[in-house]
């Protein structure tokens, strides 16, 4: 005779088991989708030399094409957060991969010449800016509230995964069968996502209230600000670091040394925020200022260190609090707009976006008029502000949270 105290725990044990392996897929899925939306343009940066040999076309158009990827994800990020929230998480994340692997597709098969190649890294950048609400819709779906910080953490720490397989692609691919393999493989790569997304149910809001959908805009436009602000600063150090560091005296080997290792720890840094994101809510914005504060001062210190210890002591600081931000930031704003958690990061994945366009740009005209000293500075001010206007947007979109809960 069967036990019905054994059949409910063998019920609940399943049921626990089905929780975790959805929690685990979404958590798997999002930080792939991440990761093949920002593999396009990391991918052009590091086979730039073969690619540009083949298509003919300068360095500066090189920049204009980068640009170019940055600026269709920016203008993406905020009707992709709405085709997030009509059609779901899952649906949009195959929608971002479908969109991505066919303009990789398109570059290995049909890019002859500098003009279609704009026209396919633009279409990349559609498929990043529809990619960064969908990730966080699927991790606020699948992951427990408790969770979802380390989980931000985890999916935030994608874009070193990206630049990892770009420089792998040079040794592998690029110096071997070619860089057109490299764009085929990463369009192969997002099938997986594909058949994932497209087995999903469409969500059905026809019984949801239209206020539900409402966002505090006021709010986010300020962290958006603060969000382009910030990432002038991580922007930079991921195209001059090295360049600064050498004019300064420090060894080229001993500066990309620095930089590999406090990416790594860079990771670890966005994951703890997250998690003690998920341990005191109310510290989300205190924190996030701080870390941006305290990023500002690294910035300054940056271009006026010249021994290799001074320099590693800066980098790990400027990594851990003006690069440990995003994933905190990410889940600041679906915690306190719960209701429509894709639209609102995609309106303050904007700024993220945006920062990537003018800050690379800016920082090299300073450096070419002043040194990279003023340079470092003018990045030190604009994280300086961006700690003041996520003080400011943090906590209105905290009072928003609390009129809504009343």
């Amino acid at each position: 005779m069967k036990n019905p105290v054994q059949n409910e725990c063998r019920s609940v044990s399943a049921s626990s088991s089905s929780r975790r392996g959805a929690a685990l897929a979404g958590l798997a899925v999002s930080t792939t989708s991440i990761a093949l939306g920002a593999l396009p343009v990391f991918l052009l940066g590091a086979l730039a030399v073969f690619i540009r040999d083949e298509l003919n076309f300068s360095e500066t158009r090189l920049g204009l094409a980068v640009s170019t990827y940055y600026l269709a994800s920016a203008l993406a990020s905020l009707p992709g957060g709405r085709l997030c929230e009509a059609v779901g998480g899952r649906r949009a994340v195959a929608i971002a991969a479908l969109t991505g692997g066919t303009s990789m597709l398109a570059t290995a098969l049909l890019a002859r010449n500098y003009e279609t190649l704009l026209v396919l890294m633009a279409t990349a950048g559609v498929a990043n800016g529809i990619a960064l609400p969908a990730s966080n819709l699927v991790i606020v779906g699948r992951i427990p509230q408790r969770m979802q910080g380390a989980a931000f953490g985890v999916k935030q720490s994608s874009g070193p995964i990206s630049t990892l397989l770009a420089g792998a692609s040079v040794p592998l691919l690029g110096l071997t069968v070619g860089w057109r393999w490299a764009f085929f493989l990463t369009a192969v790569t997002t099938l997986p996502l594909i058949i994932w997304g497209r087995s999903a149910t469409r969500r059905n809001y026809s019984e949801r209230p239209a206020s539900k959908l409402r966002v505090p805009v006021g709010p986010l436009v300020v962290l958006a600000a603060a969000a382009a602000t910030a990432v002038v600063g991580g922007a930079s150090i991921a195209a001059f670091y090295v360049e600064s560091a050498v004019a300064g005296g420090v060894s080229a080997g001993a500066a990309g040394t620095t930089l590999a290792v406090s990416s790594v720890l860079g990771i670890g840094f966005r994951i703890l925020w997250g998690f003690v994101g998920d341990r005191s809510p109310r510290l989300h914005v205190p924190l996030l200022s701080i870390l941006l504060a305290i990023g500002a001062c690294s910035y300054a210190l940056l271009g006026r260190v010249s021994t290799p210890a001074a320099l590693l002591a800066v980098t790990i600081t400027a990594f851990a609090s003006a690069w440990g931000w995003p994933a905190l930031f990410n889940y600041t704003i679906v915690n306190h707009v719960p209701q429509a958690p894709a639209l609102a990061t995609g309106i303050a994945g904007t700024g993220l976006f945006a920062g990537g366009i003018i800050g690379p740009p800016l920082f090299g005209v300073v450096v070419e008029a002043s040194g990279y000293a003023t340079a470092w500075s003018c990045v030190a001010a604009s994280a300086a502000c961006s700690a003041l206007l996520m003080h400011i947007g943090g906590r209105r979109l905290e009072k928003s949270h609390l009129q809504v809960d009343r």
